[in-house]
């Protein structure tokens, strides 16, 4: 696929600084796109950007801004103003593993506003602008965890179930406009969110952020959904197709709590 030609000149990136984000911008840059990168940590944005710019010859802007924040759209706007949005890669998200409440409230909504709200903004402000070009993409970042209850993540499964749900309405709403949507539903992946934890006991490897990334790049405009790595979908098929919803939170309750 020519992304060029299909979504346009750029494509804005969340999370952008490290893990599966970064990839993203890396490997849409590969592809032609110039990239707006949005992430919190100025140096690696700027680093990130450098790098970019010298091995694909393409353009890349910044945007330091926390998304739980308020006023972020503003930032992001300040950018964006004149530049056409073709591709939105919803990647920024945050974790929390461990019981229930031994997390806090205000941590656990800011996981919320991360994960659910600060999409929904980006959707409904670029999306609209992608209707009225008849083009455009969009790939939301949400989890394996999003399709059963999961103990110990219980309310992060619940965002990316939340994502899931959303994109698959989407794309469906979307498609006689000429905009693409993907969900990517990675299993557990070299970032700095899985580093915290000890995921050795789990049956599936971590993956690298480049291959996940890679899985969504290639899947968007075929298909609505797609989890990377051979071990990950067994263990979707089998959750679907052999597995009670019962029996897939007990099973992943056991593996959740020997991580932390």
């Amino acid at each position: 696929m020519n992304f060029k030609q299909k979504y346009g000149d750029w494509a804005l990136i969340t999370g952008a600084s490290s893990g599966i984000g970064k990839e993203f911008a890396k490997q849409l840059a590969q592809r032609g796109l110039n990239v707006v990168l949005v992430a919190r940590r100025i140096d690696k944005l700027k680093q990130l950007a450098d790098e970019i710019v010298k091995n694909y010859n393409v353009q890349a802007k910044i945007v330091q801004v926390d998304l739980t924040k308020p006023d972020f759209l503003t930032k992001i706007k300040e950018v964006t103003n004149d530049l056409e949005i073709g591709l939105l890669v919803s990647n920024a998200g945050m974790m929390y593993i461990g019981n229930y409440f031994d997390n806090t409230p205000e941590n656990e909504i800011k996981m919320i506003d991360l994960n659910i709200k600060a999409p929904a903004i980006l959707t409904h402000y670029f999306g609209q602008q992608m209707i009225k070009r008849k083009r455009g993409g969009i790939i939301y970042t949400a989890s394996m965890l999003g399709f059963m209850g999961t103990p110990y993540s219980s309310a992060y499964a619940g965002t990316k179930a939340h994502e899931i749900v959303k994109a698959e309405g989407l794309a469906y709403e979307l498609k006689p406009n000429g905009v693409d949507v993907l969900v990517l539903n990675p299993g557990l992946t070299q970032t700095e969110m899985t580093s915290k934890n000890d995921f050795s006991k789990m049956p599936m490897k971590l993956m690298k952020p480049e291959l996940v990334a890679k899985s969504a790049i290639n899947a968007i405009g075929k298909r609505t959904l797609v989890t990377p790595g051979f071990m990950n979908n067994m263990m979707n098929w089998m959750s679907k197709h052999v597995m009670s919803r019962k029996m897939n939170t007990k099973m992943f309750g056991g593996f959740m709590k020997k991580t932390f």
